[in-house]
């Protein structure tokens, strides 16, 4: 699996809706503006800039529009992103349109090829916008989305499901496999907005993501798929929450451990046994040393003093993290890695080795195993660094 950097692809991903967002300048198209309202509001509805100018853009089409606002049913979804954008901002009396939408809504029928209700993408933002709707709307959609869910491609059935999420009802993700970038940028989607697999399903995504293209330029390959505004919106969602969620077996796989760590950890990581993780981990930093050094008589911690922590004598330091220990800068520096490494083993080695993993006193959860496991790979990695003195 090719690690994906969230961080950059976010950027990349907000970049191509920005884009998009200042294109309808030039061609207004409200279905584009609702999936771009919707992926902005990812990160966060209050002080986004971009999101509220183009909300208040949409408040405005709907007013001098008003007259044939009704005339194209394409546009009921993002009349329902509206609705659903002023309830998030506090805007309760801007929410009088809502009414008109849910009148026209229950007088849709699906035996309409061209119905809006026959489109995923627009059922799915009316789910959005109708918790403010009587019952009736509500019960006319849950109806309809159990219905269509059961046909079609598997991203059609999982944007009805996450409808069906949306009005309240605990649907599943919909089975079957992905047959297109569509489908798995759908698969990451739901994992990420309703939790599933979401290691899983970013491992696909990850080997199909080069075969994806967020604009249709002249520098697209004839193998490259080109997402729609609406599948990158709901792909930025999902890098969004991954960003302020990471899921932990994700973390693992991408960072840059030491293969011995790697190696020796992964299988009791992945599988929830975290104290076993770390503690296999203070192993192999024990045994680094000992290699390094060739004492092999002395406990962890004793080890620690006997190698790297008697700075008043820098010339017995066997093993020397710089060059500089005749300054008070180097000093500080071989003084604080040594007392890190002899916490390492006081703190995480010591009280997972004498009590049962289910004590409380040794218990962790995966971010903190995860974040005690980077700072023994860098301990390790320094020390295969540093300057060793038999």
């Amino acid at each position: 699996m090719v690690p994906i950097d969230f961080y950059r692809y976010k950027i990349e991903l907000r970049r191509s809706l920005l884009a998009r967002s200042e294109s309808l300048a030039n061609e207004w198209d409200p279905f584009v503006a609702a999936w771009v309202c919707y992926a902005l509001s990812a990160e966060r509805t209050e002080n986004n800039r971009e999101l509220i100018d183009l909300h208040d853009r949409m408040l405005r089409w709907i007013e001098e529009e008003k007259d044939n606002l009704w005339e194209r049913q394409r546009n009921f979804g993002p009349i329902a992103m509206v609705v659903w954008l002023c309830r998030k901002r506090g805007q309760e009396e801007k929410l009088c349109i809502a009414a008109v939408l849910f009148e026209k809504v229950k007088q849709l029928s699906t035996d309409d090829k061209w119905s809006p209700l026959r489109d995923p993408e627009q059922v799915y933002l009316l789910a959005l916008g109708s918790p403010i709707s009587d019952g009736s709307v509500h019960d006319y959609l849950k109806d309809v989305a159990r219905r269509e869910m059961r046909r079609g491609p598997l991203a059609r059935r999982i944007l009805y499901a996450a409808a069906l999420r949306e009005l309240g009802e605990n649907a599943i993700l919909p089975r079957g496999e992905p047959q297109d970038a569509g489908d798995i940028v759908a698969l990451v989607w739901w994992a990420e907005r309703y939790g599933d697999d979401k290691h899983g399903f970013w491992e696909h995504f990850s080997n199909i993501k080069d075969h994806i293209a967020l604009e249709d330029k002249g520098d697209v390959s004839s193998t490259q798929r080109v997402l729609s505004v609406p599948e990158i919106a709901r792909l930025y969602e999902a890098v969004v929450t991954e960003t302020i969620n990471p899921d932990p077996v994700l973390l693992f796989d991408y960072f840059p451990f030491h293969n011995r760590i790697r190696q020796a950890v992964e299988d009791y990581f992945k599988n929830g046994k975290y104290v076993s993780a770390v503690f296999e981990a203070t192993k192999i930093l024990n045994d680094e040393i000992q290699k390094r050094t060739g004492i092999v008589n002395k406990s962890e911690a004793e080890l620690v003093q006997a190698t790297m922590k008697n700075v008043g004598e820098p010339s017995r330091l066997q093993i020397r993290f710089n060059d500089y220990l005749n300054e008070d800068s180097g000093k500080s520096e071989q003084a604080g890695l040594a007392s890190i490494c002899e916490g390492i083993f006081k703190a995480f080695r010591n009280p997972k080795g004498h009590k049962p993993e289910n004590h409380k006193l040794v218990q962790i959860d995966a971010y903190e195993a995860f974040e005690q496991l980077i700072i023994i790979d860098y301990l390790i990695k320094r020390i295969e660094r540093a300057k060793v003195i038999n």
